[in-house]
């Protein structure tokens, strides 16, 4: 069933007047707005949004904060844990909002349901790039804004939230609000990698770099995990690569470990190897050298996830598990954890990954890391397929994993698929929780916006 206005059952019966989109409660509508990638949660909403224009967002929105109903953007549903989830409320598909606005030597101004993919096919031909581009390019730039957005370039750029230079944001109570660092900051920080909680992200203003147009891969094996971060820590502190990324596989019984060390560049300029291995610890005889086309580097992802779906295992549950763990402790976590997941939990398609970082390239305060100089991002990319343990015991796991993690000061990026309470979130958000929270009742006072991580929780507010 397709409207173009939303009645509510209420005191009165109110509707949203002359929407440009549609609002869709159809049986198949509904049940895909119950699932994500991660296939773990289910909530059911009551109307799917597909909005004609951003003023769509902003009337449905009013009309959710008046009937107290709860309200949220959903993105290209790559959420583990039932993020972007509604029960009983309203669902905004943002993929119908996906324009590019305008494009110039060092910015792009665009809509917050564009993906990335979409984003670089127009980008690149003009020479330019963003600073930092997730490894899967099909996600939505608003999606990856409202959690930060990660990349084996973020040692160098920091994370997506941090080359964003302008938001126009709907707010908690419908109105259309444009932030930066200078205008509406609180708001501004309040939304990026803020989950949705304080404004939904209709639109973005990017960085673009001259974008590079071919990359040398180092693929280099490792007899050991201590050996591969030592030299993923060397590799970032030196600089010699562009995108730095470790990798552990099951293979044969085995843990195989890899590191992949990217170099950037444009003919006639080549990268020198000699100078880029000098020093490493790689197995001699292990490596594996190649070059490809930055696009082709970007795009890397797509022919294994469509062999992924042909082998019908996206329909699995993912109940991933990401950690942002302090360096001085990741060898004894590594330890453990190699240890704890099982070989058929992962696979070469969905392993476990290392992703470096420097502290000092971040600059959002929302998206909150150790306090070490130098941490990892861990991705445990479990598939709970049928010769698995289930998906409730990995879930659970995910948790034990996060509290040790946590017992060191490690923290977890906000897609894990992790059961954390309205206290939990309250030890996430540490320093800025305050601010946080005086964010949110300022620009969503009646708390209708983005409920599925269960931040703020009822009575949290007050």
């Amino acid at each position: 069933m397709e409207s173009t206005s939303l009645e509510w059952q209420g005191p009165s019966r109110d509707p949203v007047p002359g929407l440009d989109g549609v609002l869709v409660s159809s049986e198949p509508e509904l049940r895909g707005a119950a699932d994500d990638f991660g296939h773990v949660v289910s909530r059911r909403p009551s109307a799917v949004l597909r909005p004609g224009s951003v003023d769509d967002i902003a009337r449905t929105v009013q009309f959710a904060r008046r009937h107290g109903v709860k309200i949220g953007p959903r993105g290209r549903a790559h959420a583990m844990y039932g993020h972007a989830q509604v029960q009983a409320g309203i669902v905004i598909d943002m993929g119908s909002l996906s324009e590019i606005h305008s494009m110039g030597e060092d910015r792009v101004d665009v809509d917050a349901g564009i993906s990335w993919s979409e984003l670089v096919a127009r980008t690149l031909p003009q020479g330019l790039t963003p600073p930092i581009l997730t490894d899967y390019l099909n996600l939505s730039v608003g999606g990856t804004l409202s959690m930060g957005g990660v990349s084996g370039a973020s040692f160098r750029h920091g994370v997506q939230v941090d080359n964003v230079l302008e938001l126009h944001v709907v707010t908690g109570e419908g109105r259309r609000v444009t932030c930066s660092p200078t205008l509406h900051r609180e708001l501004f920080e309040a939304t990026l990698a803020g989950m949705g909680q304080c404004g939904i992200i209709v639109r973005a203003t990017l960085r673009l770099l001259p974008a590079p147009t071919h990359v040398r891969v180092f693929d280099l094996g490792y007899a050991d995990p201590a050996q591969q971060l030592q030299d993923e820590l060397r590799a970032i502190e030196d600089g010699r690569f562009d995108y730095v990324v470790g990798c552990i596989v099951p293979m044969g019984g085995q843990w195989m470990y890899r590191m992949l060390g990217i170099a950037y560049y444009t003919p006639p300029a080549r990268p020198e190897d000699a100078r880029l291995l000098e020093g490493l610890s790689y197995q001699r005889g292990s490596e594996q050298i190649m070059d490809c086309t930055y696009f082709e580097f970007l795009n890397r992802l797509v022919p294994p996830l469509a062999e992924v779906e042909r082998l019908g295992l996206l329909a699995h549950p993912h109940p991933w598990c990401d950690l942002l763990v302090p360096a001085s402790r990741l060898e004894e976590f590594l330890g453990q954890v190699l240890q704890e997941v099982a070989h058929a939990e992962l696979s070469p398609y969905f392993p476990i990954l290392l992703y470096p970082f420097k502290r000092d390239r971040l600059t959002r305060p929302l998206f909150r890391v150790p306090e070490e100089d130098t941490f990892f991002l861990v991705d445990i990319l479990r598939t709970a397929s049928p010769e698995t343990v289930d998906a409730a015991r990995m879930v659970a796991h995910n948790r034990q994993l996060f509290e040790r993690n946590r017992s060191w000061g490690g923290t977890h990026y906000a897609i894990s698929a992790i059961p954390l309470s309205h206290e939990d979130w309250r030890r996430h958000y540490g320093s800025v929780w305050e601010g946080f929270a005086a964010a949110k009742r300022r620009y969503d006072p009646d708390n209708v916006l983005t409920p599925g991580p269960g931040i703020f929780g009822p009575g949290a507010l007050q």
